[in-house]
């Protein structure tokens, strides 16, 4: 027995309501049936079964299908039923001999055989059809002939003003109206379970019919797709179905010419904005035309309390609608909004989605509309929606110094999501700093994301011009980050930095986006000696009221954790604690802050015996930049412990002796945190004769810190500039180094030494 189609789950009384017709035009007692519903509820599919039905049972079917294409085209579905019949050429055109001659034709064919007449859409019948059969359904009352027609409960008016043939056929003393509605939860549940629809079992099916008929509002056709998309997509175990090209296909051909398309339009384009009142504005015409149109889309399955029921079939709708349409559309729903006082998120919504160029969306009242929206969303903890709204501010922003603020605002928002979005910023916030459009209030945010990402030397060069500009005091507050972060010898290093970094950090406090100052905490913390107290702290504090709470955020909140617990030995903690903050960032968006969560967790798997997972996490490329920052040290340690770990004296030494060479370099004391020497004691303890020996052991520190920067290939005077000393004094540094390493020139410094990280 083969499987019926899936529209007619559960339509077994309604099937029964047609044959007992049918029996009854057998007894010679004709009558007609309207099957309505709205879209995808099935009426084709019942229509054609039954036709198929009473064809196997020797009734001759005749079968027409109206559209809107052909609705002005006279006898078109007249002559598409009687196309079938042998030597019939046609009706004749004149109405009155039109009527007769198709009569004369079925109740001759009747004869015989009972005769289906069955017309699908009849909505859309050409007005000389419709008369044909209305004059039909008052004359088969003593005929063997069934007339049987689907339709829209909510049919257009006819082009000859009335709804002809639907309204007539429903008041009709001889008309059987069979109503198809959208399945409930049970329904679903049999179609999820049949063969035909899910083939889940019956207890898969039972769990998932909820959500199923919640997407679909129980419309078949849109059952159908989500089973089909399911089947592209494989088996999914979520609870929810997974709408796909199937899915958005039905959504559309859901959608009709009489006006559900253009309300469904109109509701997907005003999303949470849609009212009644906003939307019959929108399409011009009155509440009470759009009301009916409202209750069609609602009826097919696509609307619950005039929204969308899911997201999918409001994109399916926005995905038809040409782009310029789409514009228009929002252009106007925002001087609706604005008219009626919406908010500025409401009004900012639909601002993005508009031209830039269109003078109707553009102006300084649009971009305040749109930065206040983003300042909304941000307080809100929604960055995204904030960077939106901050690029069609910044788009439509003729002022420099106003673009420049936003272009800031704009990478913050996005840092605190995704901060490796904001590389692409990076050349136009370091012209306009150097520029000197930024406010030099504001300029510590742009600093941040140029320190996060490498950018040391555009920094300074931005502060330089704060401080030529007259904002001396303020560049001196933004540098103490810069310096704490990127160190180099003879500068001040203030403890203090770190300190109310770090607590800030913890509370998730730090001004957006923070950078330079979580940067300084992941480093601060790695030497601080009260690093109980942090794990507390870290532990114990949770964000304030008003902080933001998002990816970036939490992301440096577990790597300042991760730092804390490795800094006491709790490698569990500590490796959950990285694990977490890598998670939630991607490599490449950490920056130069990359080697604080990565140090942390090899530092950890280390100390849990887990060599591979050491190794596997040493894999992750680290940007070059980072080898200036503090973090290298942290870095370089902890590689040196795994491979020593791992049984690799040699390069462990490498690596402990480079970050005893950077340390030099800055001019910084190891301290307990950063600990190279012990290590390395062991290492060549390991090596027994196989490990090198310190290449630069017998040089005075001073002499070291010369050897490091030569052997990276800087000259004399670069090195004397880096260090604040004299160019004659490295030369005399230099020719020491030479003398007592038995060397003769920079390449056997470089030859010796070996790869250096830049310091």
């Amino acid at each position: 027995m083969m499987p019926r189609p899936l529209e007619l789950v559960r339509r077994d009384g309604e099937l029964a309501m047609l044959r007992g017709l049918l029996a009854a035009t057998r007894r010679g007692e004709g009558g007609a049936a309207l099957v309505t519903g709205s879209p995808g509820t099935g009426k084709t599919a019942l229509i054609r079964a039954f036709g198929d039905e009473a064809a196997r049972a020797g009734a001759v079917v005749l079968h027409a299908s109206a559209s809107p294409a052909e609705q002005g085209l006279p006898l078109g579905v007249a002559g598409q039923l009687l196309s079938a019949v042998p030597g019939f050429t046609g009706p004749e055109p004149e109405p009155a001999d039109a009527l007769r001659a198709v009569r004369d034709v079925l109740v001759g064919l009747s004869a015989a055989a009972p005769v289906v007449v069955a017309v699908d859409d009849i909505e859309y019948t050409d007005e000389l059809s419709a008369r044909c059969l209305l004059y039909l359904c008052g004359r088969i009352g003593a005929a063997r002939i069934m007339l049987l027609g689907a339709g829209s409960p909510y049919p257009a008016p006819h082009p000859a003003g009335s709804a002809l043939p639907v309204a007539e056929l429903v008041r009709h003393p001889r008309c059987l109206a069979v109503a198809l509605t959208t399945l409930d939860e049970d329904a679903v549940e049999a179609f999820l379970h049949a063969p035909y629809g899910g083939a889940m079992e019956r207890a898969e099916a039972r769990r998932l019919a909820p959500a199923w008929h919640g997407a679909t509002g129980g419309n078949p056709r849109l059952l159908h797709a989500l089973a089909e998309d399911r089947l592209q997509f494989g088996p999914l175990r979520s609870a929810r179905p997974v709408a796909g090209t199937a899915f958005k296909r039905a959504v559309t051909g859901c959608l009709r010419a009489d006006g559900t398309r253009d309300t469904a339009r109109a509701l997907a384009v005003l999303g949470r904005s849609a009212t009644l009142t906003v939307v019959a504005r929108l399409l011009g015409v009155h509440e009470r035309a759009v009301g009916p149109l409202m209750d069609s889309l609602a009826d097919t399955g696509l609307l619950a309390s005039g929204r969308f029921r899911n997201e999918a079939a409001r994109a399916a709708v926005l995905e038809e609608l040409p782009p310029r349409e789409c514009a228009r559309l929002h252009g106007e729903a925002v001087a609706l909004l604005r008219a009626e006082g919406a908010g500025a998120e409401t009004v900012a919504r639909h601002l993005v989605a508009t031209d830039p160029a269109d003078p109707a969306s553009a102006g300084p009242w649009a971009v305040d509309v749109l930065a206040e929206a983003a300042e909304h969303a941000l307080r809100a903890g929604r960055p995204r929606p904030a960077a939106g709204f901050l690029a069609a501010a910044h788009d439509r922003c003729p002022d420099p110094a106003r673009r420049a603020a936003l272009l800031g605002s704009l990478a913050a928002a996005e840092w605190e999501s995704d901060p490796a979005a904001v590389v692409r910023h990076l050349p136009a916030l370091e012209q306009d700093l150097c520029a000197g459009r930024f406010d030099p209030v504001r300029a510590g945010v742009p600093l941040g994301l140029l320190l996060w990402h490498g950018r040391p030397d555009a920094a300074s060069r931005a502060l330089q011009t704060l401080g030529e500009a007259g904002a001396a005091e303020e560049a001196a507050r933004l540098r103490a980050p810069e310096q704490y972060a990127y160190p180099r010898p003879g500068l001040p290093q203030d403890p203090a930095v770190g300190e109310r970094a770090a607590r800030a950090v913890a509370s998730r406090q730090h001004p957006a986006p923070g950078v330079a100052a979580a940067l300084c905490a992941l480093l601060y913390l790695g030497e601080s000696d009260r690093a109980e107290q942090w794990q507390a702290l870290l532990r114990e504090t949770q964000p304030v009221p008003g902080a933001l709470d998002t990816p970036a955020r939490r992301a440096v909140t577990a790597a300042a954790t991760a730092v804390v617990q490795a800094r006491l030995g709790r490698h569990a903690e500590a490796s959950e604690a990285a694990e977490r903050a890598l998670g939630l960032l991607a490599p490449e968006a950490w920056g130069v802050a990359l080697g604080m969560p990565l140090s942390a967790a090899v530092l950890a798997a280390t100390g849990l015996g887990d060599h591979e997972r050491a190794a596997r996490l040493l894999r992750t490329p680290v940007p070059e930049a980072m080898f200036r920052t503090r973090a290298a040290a942290h870095y370089l340690l902890a590689r040196g412990r795994f491979r020593l770990a791992a049984g690799q004296p040699v390069a462990a030494l490498g690596d402990l002796h480079a970050c005893r060479d950077l340390l030099a370099g800055w001019d910084i004391a190891p301290g307990t945190a950063l600990d190279w020497s012990t290590p390395a004691a062991q290492a060549r303890g390991a090596g027994a004769g196989g490990a090198a020996p310190d290449p630069i052991g017998v040089l005075s520190r001073a002499e070291r810190r010369v050897a490091v920067l030569a052997a990276q290939g800087c000259t004399n005077q670069h090195i004397a500039s880096r260090l604040f000393v004299t160019a004659s004094t490295v030369e005399q540094h230099l020719t020491k180094v030479y003398r007592k390493l038995r060397l003769t020139s920079r390449t056997d410094l470089a030859a010796l030494l070996g790869p250096v990280p830049c310091g």
